[in-house]
């Protein structure tokens, strides 16, 4: 390959603004041979395409006349590298040399002096030789544009990165400063005609149009900066760059004449050799890949970043159907390949971090090409343009307030104890805590209770963890003690004594002070402070952590959590002091009690306290405050905000700037965010073109919020092949498991369940044929219960607001469990099979929850002489057949005649063969049963009603049976109903029975008998809407823009064919007809209230 020289002029007018000034520079264009075409594969099997008309043709000027100053000084010519120069130290970027595209004063040479202030730049004829040049060792580097934020992307400069061996080592933003520019002594009144770029001339034409300026188009900036100087013409300007003015010479008539002021530029700086990727800072990673055919795998391929909560900065596609490109591949030498589409990915994550590594390896499955162009770090401030710059900290300082509109609450302490028995018993008759739930893990041994004053949902609490085979624990210097206040400090003392407990300070008072206290020590060594007080809400009152800058974690927790400093003590004469922090007054609430003492910076922190829960209402928004305050103050987060694996809390751990853990949990918060269903429907949701545009945000966005409740992570350990959820080990099966997988079944983790989310229909589909025909549904994740005893219905009716004893044997309803607030736990179909058997289903994703609750309160009523007792039906299995045609075809495997059964009776009787439970009722709004048959007998009854129907009832999966409850205005627990919501004000007062109403006797009834009386403060409604379907935590406003509710369920509706929704409003907000605004991604759409179901039910009643 061989160089050859072209001569640029340059203006000798200003000759102290730029060495080169009075010279002619040479600009360097390679040209292959064949030789050298066969060494490196550089040369693309597309041409370059043809160069724009030269403007100098336009104008009527002769580029190439010389003017009698100007001459040629070939010593300035740019001298090639040799092999033992290339490399220059990090210190010294004099020594490097980067290639551009253009002349001297281009925006290309500009970005180079940003990357390396003190670098020789090399001018190129064309983008394709400065990447040659770099490759052939005549040059360090090259730089190139690849977007602009008003242009958009440089296409052709994406295609480079393909054909070259050369790897993206740095980004720089450039702020686009276009300059009106005239020869010295112009006014810019005189200019007729202006010269430059097409693109730089788009950018300014509502300037170039007040001006009334006739547009020519030049090669680039430079030259056209370059082409006025030599002509010297009054009325012909160009626009360029500052730094094009000072070089050719020309007056600056106007600075910042494009229309848009935040013009940004993006390069990308490239080297033989990568860029060693590290975590010490922001990365990005560029890749870009072509996908195997198939439907949905676009989706499948940009899940597996979202699954792993990493942000893509850009996305480019690129259209090559029909033409080949030539591609570096793993050798040096090129092949012509062609793809359908080339995707160009930029993504925020080092390849050094195991999420990055996971994600290529998990994106692979689905490529047929994938390469990694360059790891390199963020270009954050540098030269950003000051715009972004306070973007991001308007944005920052948004977060930072954040903290204080947030309801937050600390939640509960976790700590390891050596016998978790021992433990319960101790604070159970000692302080008088109660076990509030208590469960056992064996498959990853351990063993955990909550004891506490009070319930979950409103009291600080203890949870105790138990590890299997450990009995003691290293408690540290750092933690200091757990404080109870109590009315008689020395009566507990005692009681504490009496069971042999270790009293380290008998009880009198604080020196210094009034207060009487004590110190005790449980049988794990922790210290508890006894504090005496009158009656107060919340009696486990302090968690007192050493530290080693008080002013240091003040800071901290006032920003990052958004506690209060209550009370500063100082104690000089003890050599310490004392802040106390928390969210409510001292004698009110949980305090965080901080102590310093004098001289000592650092602490052990042992192995047996583990962390502080804190309560939020957005984990997401919280765990980028602890971001702002980590980088500030110090600490660090030690796991991404994000569910559970298995449950429906979303957390984000953090370590404060002394190493105490901290979790914000989203416990009782009703969440839904694209990662989530990212993650649920990747590899298994198929969604037509014509259909994507529905379901987007539509019922695939409010399944997505039942299932990712119960979704394991999959970068929790080692991946293997083909495997990113939880493995077959970790999931249950139903029965149907394999029957599901033979007939096309996607399967999906769902509350520690494989479940099927769809099978070869389309939701759509689905949906639409369980109205017109039908659908078998496998719903054997749910939980069947019998209880049993002659007093199993009043002990029932202690839990649920039913009237479970006016209900007649065979008749059944629909219930919710209530906790002490009058708020839901679950909600569960129950039937009274006789007088001494309730037979009840509840929720998979609430099973634990539901059972522990009832378990509980059984044992306290059994206690008191109740007759009850309780089996778990994992013998059997459940299906729902709903539609048209589930009474027809279930009539053929029964002698019974089903007309005779009514919806929400129960019967027990023979079908295909086998004794079922059968109820009339369902999920959809369609007549249908619920079928409880014997595990072994469920494929055999499945295959029977699919046979029967003759491919009229379809199998159907999680996701139609959303959109299905949707139309019906059913509510999903964990969406449209949660702790905090009172059966009356999620519209179902009808379930509360009316001898109920009188007599309560359930738990919150004396909060449900008042909302009964009083009418509660917000209601459920449902809407329709116009623009996008609304999603889970879409803001509702009345028409004057204040906000008076929110969306907790919506989607498209398959049958109506319009977006519904359903959500709670303000009290007086909701009547039908009722206009309002419906805010989806910020943007407001009309939307109106309406009466709920949307589609009429169409359950089997008497006529």
């Amino acid at each position: 390959m061989a160089l050859r020289c072209l001569p640029i002029w340059v203006c000798p007018q200003t000759p102290h603004r730029y060495p080169l000034v009075g010279r002619r520079v040479s600009l360097w264009e390679c040209s292959s041979s064949p030789s050298a075409a066969s060494q490196r594969a550089v040369t693309a099997v597309e041409g370059n395409g043809p160069e724009l008309k030269k403007a100098s043709d336009e104008m009527g000027l002769v580029q190439e006349a010389k003017p009698v100053a100007f001459h040629r000084d070939l010593s300035m010519l740019p001298k090639p590298l040799s092999a033992n120069s290339v490399y220059s130290s990090a210190g010294d970027d004099s020594k490097v040399r980067i290639s551009f595209q253009g002349i001297p004063g281009a925006y290309s040479e500009t970005a180079a002096l940003e990357a390396y202030p003190n670098c020789e730049t090399v001018p190129c004829e064309h983008f394709e030789t400065a990447f040659q040049a770099a490759e052939l060792w005549l040059v360090d580097k090259a730089v190139l544009p690849i977007e602009n934020s008003v242009g958009g992307s440089i296409h052709r400069n994406y295609d480079l990165l393909l054909r070259h061996r050369l790897h993206i080592v740095q980004e720089v933003h450039l702020p686009v400063n276009h300059c009106l520019l005239g020869v010295p002594g112009v006014n810019k009144e005189e200019i007729k005609r202006v010269l430059s770029h097409p693109q730089a001339l788009d950018q300014c034409v509502n300037s170039l149009n007040d001006l009334g300026i006739q547009r020519l188009s030049a090669k680039d900036t430079a030259t056209a900066a370059q082409t006025v100087a030599s002509s010297g013409k009054k009325d012909v300007g160009a626009i360029a760059s500052v730094r094009a003015a000072n070089i050719y010479g020309l007056d600056i008539l106007a600075e910042n004449i494009q229309d848009d002021a935040n013009n940004v530029t993006r390069f990308l700086i490239l080297s033989r050799e990568p860029m060693i990727p590290r975590t010490d800072r922001p990365y990005k990673t560029s890749i870009v890949f072509s996908l195997e055919e198939g439907p949905g795998v676009l989706f499948k391929a940009l899940a597996v970043f979202a699954l792993r909560s990493i942000n893509l900065s850009k996305i480019e596609s690129r259209p090559q159907r029909r033409r080949p490109l030539r591609v570096v591949d793993g050798s040096n030498n090129g092949s012509a390949k062609s793809f359908d589409y080339l995707f160009y990915i930029d993504f925020e994550a080092s390849m050094a971090e195991i999420r990055a590594q996971h994600a290529l390896g998990h994106l692979q499955e689905f490529t047929s090409f994938i390469r990694v162009l360059g790891c390199y770090p963020m270009d954050l401030f540098g030269s950003l343009s000051l715009f972004f710059f306070c973007r991001k900290m308007a944005e920052n300082a948004d977060l930072v307030e954040w903290p204080k509109k947030d309801k937050r609450r600390f939640l509960h302490v976790v700590y390891r104890v050596g016998d978790l028995d021992r433990t319960i018993q101790f604070y159970t008759e000692c302080f008088g805590m109660k076990v509030l739930r208590k469960r056992d893990v064996p498959e990853e041994k351990y063993s955990n209770a909550f004891l506490g004053f009070g319930p979950e949902t409103s009291n600080f609490v203890v949870e105790l963890t138990y590890n299997y085979g450990v009995s003691s624990y290293d408690i540290g210097t750092g933690f200091g003690h757990f404080a109870i206040s109590t009315q008689d400090v020395s009566k507990m003392v005692e009681a504490v004594r009496a069971k042999g407990g270790n009293v380290t300070r008998e009880p009198g008072p604080v020196k210094g002070g009034g207060s009487v206290i004590a110190f005790v020590k449980d049988p794990d060594g922790y210290t508890f402070e006894l504090i005496q007080r009158g009656p107060t809400p919340e009696p486990l009152c302090q968690v007192m952590l050493r530290v080693g800058d008080l002013d240091r974690a003040i800071k901290f927790y006032e920003k990052a959590l958004g506690m209060r400093l209550l009370r500063r003590i100082e104690r000089p004469e003890y050599k310490y002091t004392i802040g106390m922090m928390g969210y409510a007054e001292e004698y009110e609430s949980i305090v965080l009690e901080l102590t310093y003492n004098y001289g000592v910076t650092e602490y052990t922190k042992g192995n047996a306290y583990a962390q502080i829960a804190i309560g939020t209402d957005d984990v997401y928004k919280s765990a980028e405050v602890v971001k702002i305050a980590n980088q500030e103050l110090g600490g660090k987060i030690t796991r991404e905000a994000g569910p559970l694996p298995g449950l429906g809390t979303k957390i984000v751990s953090f370590l404060d700037p002394d190493g105490w853990k901290t979790v914000s949990n989203c416990a009782f918060e009703r969440w839904m965010n694209l990662v989530t269903v990212l993650k649920i429907l990747l590899s298994f949701i198929l969604v037509e073109e014509e259909e994507e545009e529905k379901m987007r945000g539509g019922s695939l966005w409010q399944l997505g919020q039942s299932i990712t409740r119960r979704l394991a992570q999959s970068d929790k350990k080692p991946l293997s092949p083909r495997r990113y959820f939880a493995s077959g080990a970790d999931l249950k099966k139903t029965a149907l498991y394999d029957f599901h997988v033979a007939h096309g079944g996607k399967m999906v983790p769902f509350a520690g369940w494989s479940m099927p989310i769809q099978y070869k229909d389309s939701i759509i589909d689905s949906t639409v044929n369980c109205r017109v025909n039908g659908s078998l549904f496998d719903v054997a994740h749910m939980c069947g219960l019998s209880l049993k005893g002659k007093d199993c219905v009043p002990f029932l009716e202690t839990l649920v607001v039913a009237d479970v004893a006016g209900l007649a044997p065979g008749t059944g309803s629909l219930t919710v469990f209530t906790n002490e607030k009058g708020g839901a736990i679950d909600d569960s179909v129950i039937t009274k099979v006789t007088d001494e058997h309730i037979y009840l289903v509840v929720n998979a994703g609430c099973r634990d929850k539901d059972l522990a609750h009832i378990e509980e309160h059984m044992k306290a009523f059994k206690s008191k002489g109740g007759d009850v007792s309780w089996h778990i039906h994992d013998e059997r299995s459940l299906l729902a057949l709903q539609g048209p045609l589930a009474a027809p075809v279930l009539q053929h495997l029964t002698k019974e005649d089903l007309s005779k059964l009514y919806f929400g009776q129960f019967q027990i009787l023979d079908i295909n063969g086998s004794t079922c439970f059968l109820t009339r009722t369902g999920y959809t709004g369609e007549d249908g049963f619920e079928i409880s048959v014997p595990s072994e007998h469920a494929v055999d009854l499945a295959k029977a009603i699919l046979e029967k129907s003759e491919g009229k009832v379809r199998l159907t999966g999680l996701g139609a049976r959303d959109s299905l409850r949707l139309e019906a205005g059913l509510c999903l627990y964990g969406n449209d109903m949660e702790q905090h919501i009172t059966p009356v004000e999620a519209g179902l007062t009808w379930a509360i029975g009316k001898r109920r109403r009188a007599d309560g006797g359930f738990l919150g009834a004396d909060v449900i008998l008042k909302q009964l009386q009083d009418g509660p403060t917000i209601r459920r409604v449902g809407f329709f809407s116009s623009g996008p379907p609304a999603r889970s935590h879409s803001e509702v406003h009345d028409e004057n823009g204040n906000k008076i509710g929110e969306i907790t369920s919506g989607g498209f509706s398959p049958n109506l064919k319009k977006n519904v929704a359903m959500g709670y409003v303000k009290s007086g907000q909701h009547k039908n007809g009722t206009k309002v605004k419906i805010l989806v991604r910020g943007k407001p759409y009309e939307g109106n209230i309406t009466k709920m179901p949307f589609v009429a039910t169409k359950y089997y009643k008497p006529s």
